[in-house]
């Protein structure tokens, strides 16, 4: 299966911007997926597309940085970066698919 994955240090925050390292994890290379930021309330805030990605069939890591803009005034206290594939993409887990915004 095809899996997409971030920790907290693939998650940078400069003001509104936010660069996020999303890695491709499984044994099957991942289509298109998504960056979402969402708020405490699990409203999402911010997206941005991910290309798809090649599985690291290699044993070399193989990862894309999208970059987001975050609203101006959003409360974004408690919120999380969430990375997924298309809806109904199915992953080996989804441990490694959210952490807090910095």
């Amino acid at each position: 299966q095809a899996d997409l994955g971030i920790g907290a240090e693939d998650v940078a925050r400069k003001g509104r911007h936010l660069s996020v390292t999303v890695h491709s994890l499984g044994d099957l290379d991942a289509p298109a997926g998504e960056v979402t930021v969402e708020d405490a309330a699990g409203r999402v805030v911010a997206r941005a597309a991910t290309p798809p990605l090649k599985a690291p069939k290699d044993l070399r890591p193989k990862t894309t940085t999208v970059t987001l803009a975050l609203p101006a005034g959003a409360d974004l206290k408690g919120a999380r970066v969430r990375v997924a594939l298309p809806a109904g993409g199915t992953e080996i887990t989804q441990l490694n698919n959210s952490v807090a915004l910095p």
